[in-house]
């Protein structure tokens, strides 16, 4: 796992919380986004700030047709964090499904077997 600089880090929750923002206000305008329990679990920006994967979970629904969504969706959710950060560059975001809690619960699993 790369180790994330302070600012690098500090760019990435502000980019979370700006997209936790735009997706309980414009998830209802986004067709197949109506799903209520979408969360965004981490985002990664790259170093130069250009780019930035986002990690999402979702309970109960499928997470592959939510991705694809947002992935479509990608460059009105860009255009809207850039309104909101004060940065040179704007990051492209590319959105992902979030495994460690199932990997977190395989392993819970796999412990209490023993």
């Amino acid at each position: 796992m790369k180790v994330l600089s302070n600012r690098t880090r500090r760019v990435g929750e502000n980019i979370r919380a700006v997209l936790a923002n735009v997706l309980l206000e414009k998830k209802n305008s986004i067709q197949g986004l109506d799903h209520p329990l979408i969360t965004i679990t981490e985002v990664q920006p790259s170093a130069d700030l250009r780019n930035a994967k986002v990690f999402i979970s979702c309970m109960g629904e499928d997470e592959v047709n939510i991705v694809k969504i947002l992935n479509e969706n990608a460059k009105l959710f860009s255009k809207l964090v850039a309104k909101e950060l004060n940065t040179k560059y704007s990051p492209k975001l590319f959105f992902y499904i979030d495994h460690s809690f199932s990997q977190a619960d395989k392993i819970n699993n796999l412990i209490n077997l023993k």
